[in-house]
């Protein structure tokens, strides 16, 4: 069964890059480019994995991580926060917020794919 990603994340060049690199290997990406249809796309595709932005118009990633983490239907996916931004308070407070993973962008395609299947199997 082909395991989906669903990227949260409103550049579409990183949303293009990154479902590149992991359709070739192998999985199904989704994607939304704000937290509310992100939030939204979560509870009707059931991902196993979220790819989460934290900069975004609208609601940000922390708003969305805190609405992913709340709601029955999506609480179990595990969600990277995937940011440009790179300092140990993020690291902290995504993992104090239930993310699985923190993971910084631009990235090597290997390390990506490595992340997303050490969360997805």
């Amino acid at each position: 069964m082909q395991r989906t990603v669903l990227i949260i994340e409103d550049e579409k060049l990183i949303i293009v890059s990154t479902q590149m690199v992991l359709e070739a290997a192998g999985f199904r990406v989704e994607s939304a480019t704000n937290g509310e249809d992100g939030i939204k796309q979560a509870r009707m595709q059931a991902p196993d994995l979220i790819l989460l932005d934290v900069m975004m118009p609208g609601i940000d990633g922390w708003e969305t991580l805190t609405r992913l983490k709340r709601d029955r239907d999506t609480s179990d996916v595990p969600v990277v926060v995937f940011t440009a931004r790179e300092h140990a308070r993020g690291h902290q407070k995504s993992a104090e917020m239930g993310a699985a993973d923190y993971f910084r962008k631009p990235f090597e395609p290997d390390e990506l794919i490595e992340l997303v299947e050490k969360h997805v199997g």
